[in-house]
């Protein structure tokens, strides 16, 4: 018994003292393939940059879709509140502005399937290193879905890094430090209390170490050859009890005295403006599209029946699934820019890929089957819903564009891959 303690204790050292691998992402290819698919569409998001100095700014733009093919299973079918942000390892980044549709989001808003959000967010360098980040939409009752990353360096700035921020009282502050001998005085005396309330009931008393005997125990039990809580206890208990009142009310005193204009917390939620969306351009039809997983060519092929709904010829440019771009390598302008494209943009290939105008046309989008399956796990064989969900862009010569959502199960021609 013994020896197995101390490999015990042994192991424990070890993993304490031995650093820990940094994390590549933030855990989105953990999530169910149909999850990341069938929530939410990225497309045209951009990073301004990927090298900033601590206190400078990166603006990361783009549009966000709550797709049609939203699962019945989320947010009761209907998710109606959602929240912008962005996700870091850790207080590495501080936010500084977000829009959704051109106005500013400082809290959550409300959100209806098949509305697309065109979102702005501005964020600085606070910890040097070279940081994950990615944009995330949170939905109530269905959680983060995380957007497309990019890899963010973070460099030293030789006057350090400061968060300015004007209180109402016209006084600036940094953020960083502001209060901060306040609050560690409060931490200490806080945590003084409850170690030693911890350690009362833990060392002298033993009542967790010793719980299987102590549970059998009756309380009370003050004057008996044996007892578990006693009036000694109970004197003491009350002190601690007593001395945490008064730090309470002494720190309610406090901020009082020192703070006396507050505002009350915001809680408002509102719902954006409509932007304006383009005409669709193509329509697809309904029962006539296929997704097929061709195991012994190693490739995902989506086939869709288009019809070009317009005046002018139209050319498949972009597939978005989930934070994954696809594009047209015969179409070089449709290749993702960026820092965010390194990880998240792979190309296609289509034929044909253009449709006439007022025609109609199958189109054919082959894919490598180890992207979707092995190395982004969209597609994990041996679940129970195997779907192709995203958004085709089409673009005119001209240069207009529009999305159409495409969400079809997939046909494994075998199970071996």
């Amino acid at each position: 018994m013994r020896r197995r303690l101390l490999l015990a204790l042994v192991a424990a050292v070890v993993l304490a003292v031995v650093p820990a691998t940094a994390a590549s992402a933030h855990g989105e290819k953990s999530q169910e393939g149909f999850l990341r698919m069938r929530t939410v569409g990225w497309t045209d998001v951009t990073f301004s940059g990927d090298t900033v100095q601590q206190g400078e700014t990166i603006t990361v733009s783009g549009k966000v879709r709550i797709m049609d093919a939203w699962p019945s299973s989320l947010a009761k079918g209907t998710p109606n509140t959602c929240f912008m942000s962005m996700i870091s390892p850790g207080p590495t980044i501080l936010l500084k502005e977000r829009t959704i549709n051109g106005v500013s989001m400082p809290t959550r808003i409300d959100c209806a399937k098949g509305q697309t959000y065109d979102f702005s967010m501005t964020f600085a360098g606070r910890r040097v290193g070279r940081w994950h980040v990615h944009p995330a939409f949170a939905v109530k009752g269905a959680g983060t879905l995380i957007g497309p990353g990019a890899w963010i360096n973070v460099k030293e700035n030789p006057a350090g890094f400061t968060n300015q921020a004007t209180l109402l009282n016209g006084k600036t502050v940094n953020l960083e430090n502001y209060q901060l001998p306040f609050i560690w005085i409060w931490l200490t005396l806080t945590f003084v209390i409850g170690m030693v309330w911890m350690i009362y009931w833990t060392v002298p008393k033993r009542t967790i170490p010793h719980l299987a005997v102590t549970s059998q125990i009756p309380l009370n039990t003050d004057g008996a050859a044996y007892g578990l809580v006693t009036k000694k206890d109970h004197r003491n208990s009350t002190i601690m009890m007593l001395a945490t009142v008064v730090l309470l009310g002494a720190g309610w005193i406090y901020q009082v005295s020192s703070f006396p204009v507050k505002i009350p917390q915001q809680i408002i939620q509102f719902r954006p403006p409509p932007i304006e969306q383009p005409a669709p351009l193509v329509s697809i039809a309904a029962g006539k599209s296929k997704a097929i997983f061709d195991a012994s060519a190693k490739t995902v092929v989506l086939q869709v029946m288009a019809s070009n709904t317009g005046k002018e010829d139209v050319q498949l440019s972009q597939l978005a699934v989930a934070d994954l771009t696809w594009f047209n390598q015969a179409l070089p302008s449709s290749k993702p820019t960026g820092p965010q494209a390194v990880d998240t943009a792979y190309p296609m290939t289509v034929q044909p890929d253009t449709i006439a105008a007022g025609g109609s046309q199958q189109i054919t989008i082959t894919m490598p089957s180890d992207i979707w399956i092995k190395q982004e796990r969209l597609l994990p064989i041996g679940e129970s819903q195997l779907t192709v969900t995203g958004l085709l862009r089409f673009q005119t010569p001209g240069g207009a564009k529009s999305d159409v959502e495409v969400d079809e199960p997939l046909t494994p021609t075998a199970f071996k891959f």
